[in-house]
C-alpha cells in the first residue's frame, strides 16, 4: 500500500473535497472484485468489522453513518445493491457526476468484501 495514494483521498475527504475533484488513477495491483465472496456476507462478526471500517472511513462526509444521510443516497432499505457491483464500486471508484475514489490500494480484497457485507446489511433495514 502506497501512502502516495492514500493520503490525497483522506484529505480530500477531510476538507470536505472529495465530490467535487476526479480520483487518483487506479494503481497497478489494486483489488479487483472476485466472482463471489471470501466468507458468507451475512456473517455477524464480518458485517460488524465492515460497520466499523465503514464508520471511520465513508460516513463522515459522503454516505452518513449507518448509510443514511451523507451526500450519497441512503444504504438502508437498497434491495439493488449486487455485492460484486459494489465491490468493485469501492474497489475502482466511480467518476462523472458522483465521483468516489478508488478505496482497492487502502485496503484488502477482504476488507472491501466487509465493506460489502455491511452495506448488504443496510440494504435489508428498513429505512
Amino acid at each position: 500500500m502506497k501512502i502516495a495514494h492514500i493520503l490525497p483521498a483522506a484529505l480530500l475527504f477531510a476538507a470536505g473535497l472529495c465530490h467535487a475533484v476526479a480520483p487518483p488513477p487506479k494503481p497497478a495491483g489494486a483489488a479487483t472484485a472476485a466472482a463471489a465472496a471470501p466468507f458468507d456476507l451475512a456473517d455477524a462478526a464480518r458485517i460488524t468489522a465492515g460497520g466499523k471500517r465503514f464508520n471511520k472511513t465513508c460516513a463522515g462526509y459522503c454516505h452518513g453513518f449507518e448509510g443514511v444521510g451523507g451526500r450519497a443516497p441512503d444504504f438502508k432499505g437498497r434491495d439493488d445493491l449486487v455485492p460484486a457491483q459494489v465491490f468493485e464500486t469501492i474497489s475502482q471508484g466511480r467518476e462523472g457526476a458522483e465521483v468516489m475514489p478508488p478505496w482497492g490500494e487502502a485496503f484488502s480484497a477482504e476488507q472491501i468484501w466487509e465493506l460489502v457485507a455491511y452495506l448488504m446489511h443496510l440494504g435489508r433495514q428498513q429505512p
